[in-house]
């Protein structure tokens, strides 16, 4: 008789916004109150159907607009302000690394380094298409990524109108900036 060892796996929940599936810790719990009403499920214990959206401010304000989920702007402000928390100052640390030959960015720049590459911050205000792409491309690679910022603020560290994309080339930086 054999024994299937079992690791820890942690269940895996689908983004009713953009589809893509995450360890459940990575999402936002939002359970159902009655037909179309939905509440923010913080601790993620209220006995109730649920959704899952992605902690990206992307899908917060996609899931805002939904009519299909009516949350109440308290929930959205108290998703928001958990994601503010957990999220690192990438615009600081960034600033600070604006000259060093560890970052590249833009789309084209990024995309012709890939090889190279070991984290991407995108910005939350890219078009559709573009993020795609960056996306499928990071996947096919390993490389980690995050949503953060706007294109006007990730072009205030290079002094640009607006960046798309920045990538991390150095893997100890990346480590620093994923952990």
């Amino acid at each position: 008789m054999t024994r299937k060892i079992m690791d820890n796996h942690s269940p895996e929940r689908t983004c009713v916004v953009c589809r893509e599936k995450k360890d459940k810790s990575d999402l936002f719990r939002i359970a159902k109150i009655s037909e179309n009403n939905y509440s923010f499920d913080e601790k993620q214990k209220m006995q109730a159907r649920a959704i899952y959206v992605c902690k990206t401010h992307e899908c917060i304000k996609r899931i805002s607009k939904n009519k299909k989920y009516s949350l109440k702007i308290e929930d959205l402000l108290s998703m928001v302000n958990l994601l503010k928390k957990q999220s690192k100052d990438y615009l600081n640390i960034l600033k600070a690394m604006k000259n060093s030959e560890h970052l590249a960015f833009g789309i084209n720049m990024v995309m012709d380094e890939i090889e190279h590459i070991h984290f991407l911050i995108i910005a939350e205000d890219i078009s559709e298409k573009n993020d795609k792409k960056l996306i499928t491309k990071a996947k096919e690679l390993n490389i980690p990524y995050a949503h953060f910022g706007n294109k006007t603020q990730l072009g205030e560290i290079f002094n640009k109108d607006e960046v798309n994309v920045i990538a991390i080339k150095n893997k100890k930086v990346a480590r620093g900036l994923v952990d």
